[in-house]
């Protein structure tokens, strides 16, 4: 009977312990995040807005002239990447990256994707971007 005691008081001690080390790795993976949003600085109105980041796509049903989608957190992106939106005449602009080849992903900090020139008659944008490491 004291064995099985001593078992249970020694695997329930185990089990606190790895709960804490499970709490320590929690805490140490959210000093590490990317904040990611887009900015339309162009006098058109975007709508059915797609970004697609390395782990996941992003959509928004439009986004206003000269204004900013709400802070989220990524995993990771690049300083450019897969945007495609549509005007209030429902023409499609987009951009698809080839590759990523010798790129280094931002995983920290914030990124902001920018929309600086439509150009509606040959359906072509300008991407920037601003990233800032905090």
């Amino acid at each position: 009977m004291i064995l099985g005691l001593s078992f249970y008081n020694c695997k329930k001690e185990l089990k606190n312990q790895n709960e804490k080390v499970e709490i320590k790795a929690e805490k140490s993976e959210t000093k590490k995040e990317l904040k990611f949003s887009l900015y339309n600085s162009t006098e058109f109105e975007l709508r059915n807005i797609t970004v697609g980041l390395p782990d996941t796509s992003l959509t928004y049903d439009k986004l206003e002239k000269q204004s900013q989608l709400e802070w989220i957190n990524v995993k990771s992106a690049y300083h450019y990447g897969f945007v495609r939106f549509y005007d209030i005449k429902n023409r499609k602009y987009y951009i698809q990256p080839i590759d990523y080849v010798g790129e280094t992903p931002f995983e920290k900090g914030e990124l902001k994707f920018i929309i600086k020139e439509i150009d509606s008659i040959n359906q072509w944008f300008e991407l920037d971007f601003e990233y800032k490491n905090n």
